[in-house]
């Protein structure tokens, strides 16, 4: 790799010769498709977890199709994802929709040759690579219709395919507001037991004035643990690693001031300082285990010095020794700026925007001449030279206004 190209992408700890962006950002328009992109691997990652074990065996597949083609709903939805688990690389991918699986399939390369361990596809008998052991048959006689032979794999133990199942239940990780309570316990956790000096460094470094917390746990009751879950499950919110010891705490964080440290309790906090503590245990843990985290409006309630210090954590080898990876949505466009303090480079910038259909449009930086430097790389973002921005038509405004509409709806 030639420096002058400016690239981020970095050897993976342990694979000689295989390379990976250590952080990845998505720009682009409101309604541009960004938060669906990362809602696609959120839902490989529910289906591969749940299908087996919690879908409704007599009841529709939960799936979201394209509803802006007439066609949309009858076509299937088709996921599929590149990945290195456990020192090998995995091609895993399905077909689905409304009512079964259609197809599914599973590719190994140990030796960068591809090694099939199996294909499905409805209506013929499945396919099994040598390297599959177990109770393979077994296992095809108890997949259903509408659920996913990984999934019913795991759960009969066919031991070739735990290493990409622990990736999807294990080694990849969401952000979004729907589990801020789950991502809080975490964090909580590590500052009880585990990495507190850690925690509590990076709540400082965001400057929000917190000297120290107290953490007292709550009781509750049988029903309402029940009841949490259910919720969870009807909104189908990841419960995988929820901890309701974790979950169910009183928090209170202390602040310096003038006459001494204060206490607020957690909810009486800025929306900001919530993100950031709630935030800080699926880093480290990310960082820790050489995971994935998939964060959705990075820069939401976040000041934009804390999402390039998050980038700067990632693409630090000093600091992310085992490969972890960041993939996230953003409109910071500071991050595209050659005088960002840690600013993303040529290879980790992507874009979204509609197409003539209304679906989206995904494409990289990287097909584009960057001229001038990197300092023009957020002036010709910003300016529409890469697409993905959005267009304002000015003379619809000054027609509504000149017109009165906006007198006559207000009720003056």
């Amino acid at each position: 790799m030639d420096r002058h190209d400016d690239l981020a992408v970095q050897e993976i700890p342990g694979q000689t010769g295989r390379y990976a962006l250590p952080a990845v950002g998505v720009f682009g328009p409101n309604a541009s498709g960004k938060s669906n992109l990362l809602d696609a691997l959120k839902y490989m990652c529910w289906a591969v977890r749940n299908s087996h074990q919690k879908w409704n065996p007599d009841g529709p597949i939960s799936r979201r199709p394209f509803l802006l083609d007439d066609d949309g709903p009858a076509r299937p939805s088709e996921y599929e994802v590149d990945i290195v688990a456990e020192g090998v690389r995995y091609n895993y991918g399905f077909s689905l929709d409304d009512m079964c699986v259609r197809e599914e399939w599973l590719y190994a390369y140990p030796e960068k040759r591809r090694r099939m361990l199996f294909e499905r596809t409805r209506g013929e008998p499945m396919r099994f690579g040598p390297t599959l052991t177990g109770q393979r048959k077994v296992t095809e006689r108890a997949v259903r219709d509408n659920s996913l032979f990984l999934s019913a794999a795991y759960a009969n133990n066919l031991e070739s395919i735990r290493p990409i199942y622990r990736w999807f239940s294990r080694r990849c990780r969401s952000a979004n507001t729907a589990n801020e309570q789950a991502r809080l316990g975490t964090s909580l956790h590590l500052l009880e037991r585990h990495d507190s000096k850690a925690v509590l460094d990076l709540l400082n470094f965001a400057d929000l004035g917190v000297v120290g917390m107290s953490i007292k746990k709550l009781e509750m009751s049988k029903e309402d643990r029940e009841k949490f879950y259910r919720v969870l499950q009807a909104l189908e919110i990841d419960d995988t690693g929820v901890n309701l010891d974790s979950v169910s705490r009183e928090v209170e964080i202390q602040h310096r001031t003038a006459t001494g440290p204060k206490s607020l309790d957690f909810n009486s906090e800025s929306t900001g300082t919530r993100t950031w503590l709630s935030m800080l245990g699926p880093i480290l843990v990310t960082l820790g285990t050489g995971s994935l985290l998939v964060v959705d409006e990075l820069d939401a309630r976040l000041h934009p010095s804390l999402t390039a210090e998050l980038v700067r954590l990632f693409q630090d080898p000093a600091i992310n020794t085992k490969g972890g990876q960041f993939l996230f949505n953003s409109h910071d466009v500071t991050l595209l700026g050659g005088k960002a303090q840690f600013r993303l480079h040529r290879d980790q910038i992507w874009f979204t925007e509609k197409d003539e259909t209304g679906g989206t449009r995904v494409y990289p930086l990287t097909e584009y001449r960057v001229r001038e430097g990197w300092d023009n790389i957020e002036r010709s973002y910003l300016r529409g030279r890469y697409g993905a921005t959005p267009f304002f038509d000015e003379t619809i405004l000054l027609e509504l206004i000149q017109a009165g509409d906006i007198e006559h709806a207000s009720g003056q």
